[in-house]
C-alpha cells in the first residue's frame, strides 16, 4: 500500500511526502491507520521545528484530514483494540489516539474527492475535478 499526506501552514503547502509501507495491511483501515501515524509524526516534528527557530506557531490545534471512516474511528476510540482485526499492529501507530486525547491534535473526515494529498497515493496522480481544484487552491 501507498501512503501519503501533504503539510499545509496557513493554506500553503510546506511539506510532502509518498511512502510504500514496508509492512502489508490485510485492509485499507490499517493502511490508512499508518499512514495518520507518519503525518502525525511530521506535524509533530514541524511544530517543533518551529519552536527551535523561534518562529511563531499558530494557536490552533493541527488538524488532520483523513478518507477512511475506519480509521478515523480507530483513532478516536478509548478501547484497547485486542482483536483480531488490530491485535498485531504495531504499538508505534496507536500513539495518535493520545495525541487527539491530549488535544495536540483534531482528524476528521473529508471525502476523497476533495482530499489534497491524493495525487500522492493514487498511480494516475490526480482523476478526479474535485481533487484537483482542492490542491490547486492551496497551491496557486
Amino acid at each position: 500500500s501507498v501512503g501519503g499526506y501533504t503539510l499545509f501552514l496557513n493554506h500553503h503547502l510546506i511539506s510532502w511526502r509518498t511512502k510504500k509501507q514496508q509492512t502489508i495491511s490485510h485492509s485499507t483501515t490499517k493502511a490508512e491507520y499508518k499512514s495518520l501515524s507518519d503525518a502525525s509524526k511530521e506535524i509533530l516534528w514541524f511544530q517543533q521545528l518551529l519552536r527551535e527557530i523561534n518562529l511563531e506557531i499558530p494557536s490552533s490545534i493541527p488538524t488532520l484530514y483523513n478518507d477512511n471512516k475506519g480509521a478515523i474511528n480507530l483513532a478516536h476510540s478509548n478501547i484497547n483494540h485486542n482483536g483480531f482485526k488490530t491485535k498485531h499492529m504495531d504499538i508505534k501507530f496507536h500513539f495518535i489516539r493520545d495525541l487527539i486525547k491530549n488535544q495536540k491534535l483534531e482528524l476528521f473526515y473529508v471525502s476523497t474527492h476533495l482530499m489534497a494529498a491524493d495525487f500522492l497515493t493514487k498511480a494516475g496522480g490526480c482523476r478526479n475535478p474535485e481533487s484537483s481544484r482542492s490542491l490547486n487552491k492551496f497551491l496557486f
